[in-house]
């Protein structure tokens, strides 16, 4: 077990590098291949031992080897989140194909969060095949009926609720990317996470948004990125479903 955890927050780190490879140039519809890793500022291609996750930047005190430009904290901590979150899936799940469905939905997850973070934007080049991964994996682990349920639902209610919304205000409230997430999320995990997901990530958003907007001293119209908090209530639906619905239903008073 030992073994598999330090495998795969091995692998987290240097797949984190490569997610942050993802994050910058697709939402600038750039090749995720060619050409290889160069800073964003100089142009000056990366040398391997400069691109060794997290230790590099700190040798390189945040900052391009050639042209002293800072490098942004994102890229070390998106490879230490994805390094970290990868060791505690093997650790939590084991060697399973449930580990590996868990692996492939943590990566999606932290790539869409950190873009719609940066961008407002959940591209359709991973939602959509994130759908499809997502159908596949249940097919081959769980329920494949109720992740097709879970797609299709997760995108008809967000798409009701926008449009609700539109009559009332005049206004959209959320891009069709939260829509595709959502169907995505269904898929991976089945119509039966969405209530849990829709009331946990809009608490989440409502809070943190709130307390956004104060800080930043945006009005009210101001546009919040709501896909992070989609991935973090994903994140928690995988990990403890079990004990959340065993605590709802002790709390309802109903058998276990």
């Amino acid at each position: 077990m030992i073994s598999l955890v330090l495998l795969c927050g091995l692998l987290g780190l240097l797949l984190g590098s490569f997610a942050n490879v993802c994050v910058y140039r697709i939402p600038r519809h750039e090749s995720i291949a060619f050409p290889g890793s160069h800073c964003p500022t100089c142009d000056h291609p990366i040398a391997a031992y400069d691109n060794i996750p997290v230790i590099s930047w700190l040798l390189l005190r945040g900052r391009c080897r050639h042209c002293q430009q800072a490098i942004a904290w994102r890229y070390p901590l998106l490879e230490l989140l994805m390094g970290l979150s990868w060791a505690g899936l093997a650790y939590h799940f084991g060697p399973t194909g449930q580990l590996l469905m868990a692996l492939c939905l943590f990566f999606l997850l932290w790539v869409l969060s950190f873009i719609d973070f940066e961008t407002t934007l959940l591209p359709d080049v991973l939602t959509l095949p994130g759908i499809v991964v997502g159908l596949l994996f249940s097919w081959w682990l769980a329920d494949w009926q109720a992740a097709l349920i879970g797609a299709v639902a997760g995108y008809g209610l967000f798409w009701s609720v926008n449009k609700v919304f539109l009559l009332l205000t005049g206004r959209e409230g959320m891009g069709y990317g939260d829509f595709k997430l959502l169907a995505m999320l269904g898929a991976f995990l089945g119509w039966q996470a969405l209530p849990f997901i829709i009331l946990a990530s809009s608490t989440i958003g409502a809070v943190v948004g709130t307390l956004f907007l104060y800080l930043s001293r945006r009005g009210l119209r101001a546009e919040i990125p709501f896909g992070p908090y989609l991935a973090a209530a994903a994140m928690i639906w995988l990990l403890w479903s079990d004990g959340i619905l065993n605590w709802y239903l002790s709390s309802a008073g109903m058998p276990m």
